[in-house]
């Protein structure tokens, strides 16, 4: 079986294999998980070992080499390497942005500042500029765009709505999973729905995204997970970086990735039309100058 992985990953292995892990086969997945777990371990065992600490045959770890855009192993290997050098020359003392019970608070600051850092970083290494293109000209020419999220994600959805309504977009965010059923039923062609999720999972923000896409809306996710269910039934997808651990769940390195793919959709709408988004942006800042008379 030979899986198609979403760009090459020279340079880039560790957030290449945190990216696609979750929608490998059963033994692919057991090598991906030990090598993200023992990078170090792995630059310097043979293949022989490696195979056996996964628990998979020695195929395996060839395949996954080339699928991931290396000729074999060893310049598998050898990128693996000089990766590790290099994420260990951005910062010798944090090393592992996952936050620990027991870091002191000069420590938590600083793995906190990297965890923003990493994740936009991943953001930028697997953005996709055509695709980008054509979401935004999409959401430029909308009737309505409808935004949808749960939790921290629904928080960015609501900034991301918050954005394009100052500019001129009819952008739609519902905080009640009533009324964002309602409003994704009510989309049609030529519409655009966008859901926020870093899993990918969430029931409420699949179904509305579900009926959004039956509905005929263009849809567009934003997640972590690119084989997760939402990323499935999206016709766009991008990738949004942080690799959370137990003590960071729902964390602001996470909020920060998608809040940066926000950013970064709101000022292309705007550079489709300059004027008319400076302009109504105007209005808006005025709307809220505006003082009531005694």
């Amino acid at each position: 079986m030979t899986i198609k992985f979403p760009i090459k990953a020279e340079g880039k292995i560790l957030a290449t294999l945190h990216q696609i892990h979750s929608s490998l086969p059963s033994a692919m997945r057991r090598l991906v998980e030990y090598i993200m777990n023992h990078p170090q371990d792995v630059v310097t065992a043979n293949i022989a070992d490696i195979a056996r600490n996964a628990s998979v045959g020695e195929a395996t770890v060839v395949r996954l080499s080339r699928n991931l855009g290396f000729p074999g192993f060893q310049e598998f290997k050898i990128d693996l390497a000089i990766e590790l050098a290099d994420n260990k020359k951005q910062d010798d003392n944090i090393i592992d942005s996952h936050v620990l019970d027991e870091d002191p608070p000069d420590v938590l600051g600083k793995k906190i500042a990297r965890s923003i850092s990493d994740a936009v970083n991943e953001n930028i290494e697997f953005f996709d500029p055509q695709m980008a293109i054509k979401v935004t000209r999409a959401i430029y020419n909308a009737g309505r765009v409808f935004i949808m999220g749960m939790g921290n994600s629904g928080l960015c959805a609501a900034y991301l709505k918050n954005k394009l309504t100052r500019i001129g977009i009819n952008a739609i965010f519902e905080l009640s999973t009533h009324f964002m059923y309602t409003q994704a039923s009510l989309l049609k062609p030529g519409d655009v729905a966008i859901a926020i999720s870093q899993k990918g999972v969430g029931m409420e923000t699949r179904k509305a995204f579900q009926i959004a896409k039956d509905a005929g809306a263009l849809c567009v996710a934003i997640t972590h997970h690119q084989g997760s269910p939402l990323a499935r039934d999206a016709d766009f997808v991008f990738y949004s970086g942080n690799r959370e651990g137990f003590l960071q769940s729902d964390s602001l390195g996470t909020m920060s990735a998608q809040l940066h793919i926000c950013e970064i959709i709101y000022i292309m709408v705007i550079q489709l039309n300059m004027a008319k988004a400076v302009k109504t942006k105007q209005v808006t800042l005025k709307a809220l100058e505006y003082e009531v008379k005694n």
